[in-house]
């Protein structure tokens, strides 16, 4: 039987996982698939040793605080691989704890299969002769991404941005249409909600006060994260509501965004948006010494340029944002060009399909080194 374990960390690690575990089992039923990952890869028919999509830390400062819980869970998952013996590791994004993963396991010659590339072309540029290393296949989701490895002879494969295939088979409903609905996007980690929802619930405030009918609308991902963002709300007029992000988008007028992919999935769904960051201060000195780009939502970066605003750490403050929110809001010029602008992203992201093209790349190196 062919038998892959994967390392999967962060909610998006997860939902694209279980896209790749889903198509992986339909093209080949017999395959045994474990791992760390989430609810969704466990969903789609992998043997879920830790969810580590859940519990996914961030950040230098949070990073040192969690220290022994990740050595533990590092070192039992390689024991668990020395002993199980997989026929190829597939390692997603996550690079903090998945290439030093993928440099042990190296050393027992198992396969090593990385989809979703990390953010070399943003910090730590020399991970990538790592990667060629101990890597024996790419899978990159940015277009760009692939002439970087090929310069260092690392075999790769642009398979696509597997949002494209989520956003197109699920069904959205009109919940949210109709009406001037604000989205407010503080994120999927306890860390990021508690840093940067205060703030975003204030410019909710100003909002509120020029379009006294506005919608606020925020999704969550858990009973636990739903608390949490009901306890920051307080008396504010908020509607949380769990797994309707994508209708949240489809009936949305603007969007407040905290980084991440959700920055990329807003605009898909050709939503105007403001991106909100705050993280903890050493972390952004840190990042500030370490990242080699001028913008960090991946609209701005595929786009090469700014085109949604970004308001970072002390920039993210109401007297920065609010005026702009505004401005977005209204049937402005401004609005009309993002609007424009955020057309062109999907023309960068390309065709659906990553994840079949990713699980046929797993299969065919499977000729040479899976199959026995």
């Amino acid at each position: 039987m062919k038998h892959l374990f994967f390392v999967a960390g962060e909610a998006s690690g997860d939902t694209h996982g279980a896209h790749l575990v889903q198509v992986l089992l339909e093209q080949d039923p017999n395959l045994r698939l474990e791992g760390l990952g989430g609810k969704q890869m466990e969903a789609a028919g992998m043997t879920l040793h830790y969810d580590l999509a859940s519990s996914a830390i961030m950040g230098f400062v949070e990073v040192l605080k969690s220290i022994s819980f990740i050595k533990k869970l590092f070192h039992e998952t390689l024991d668990r691989i020395r002993e199980s013996k997989p026929d190829a590791l597939v390692l997603i994004d996550y690079p903090g704890f998945n290439i030093r993963l993928a440099k042990e396991v190296k050393k027992l010659g198992i396969p090593i299969i990385y989809y979703i590339s990390p953010q070399i072309w943003a910090w730590k540029k020399g991970r990538i002769h790592t990667l060629a290393e101990v890597c024996d296949k790419m899978l990159v989701i940015l277009p760009f991404e692939k002439e970087l490895y090929d310069n260092v002879n690392l075999d790769c494969t642009f398979v696509g941005h597997p949002l494209m295939d989520h956003i197109a088979e699920i069904p959205v409903q009109d919940t949210f249409v109709g009406e001037c609905t604000i989205g407010l996007m503080p994120g999927s980690r306890e860390q990021e909600i508690e840093r940067i929802f205060p703030t975003m619930l204030k410019v909710g405030e100003g909002i509120r006060a020029e379009y006294p009918n506005a919608r606020f609308v925020v999704p969550c991902v858990d009973a636990e994260r739903a608390t949490q963002l009901k306890r920051l709300a307080g008396y504010f007029p908020l509607e949380i509501v769990p797994d309707q992000f994508y209708d949240i988008l489809h009936g949305a007028r603007f969007c407040l965004v905290a980084s991440g992919t959700a920055t990329l999935e807003t605009a898909l769904f050709n939503v105007p948006m403001i991106v909100m960051y705050k993280v903890a201060p050493v972390t952004y000195w840190m990042a500030k010494i370490l990242v080699n780009i001028d913008a960090v939502s991946l609209v701005n970066i595929l786009a090469k340029r700014h085109i949604v605003p970004e308001f970072i750490q002390g920039d993210a403050q109401l007297n920065n944002v609010l005026p702009k929110a505004l401005e977005l809001i209204a049937d402005t010029p401004a609005r009309q060009t993002m609007l424009q602008e955020l057309n062109e992203i999907k023309e960068v992201l390309g065709a659906q399909g990553a994840s079949v093209t990713a699980a046929k790349e797993i299969l065919s190196l499977g000729e040479n080194t899976i199959d026995g």
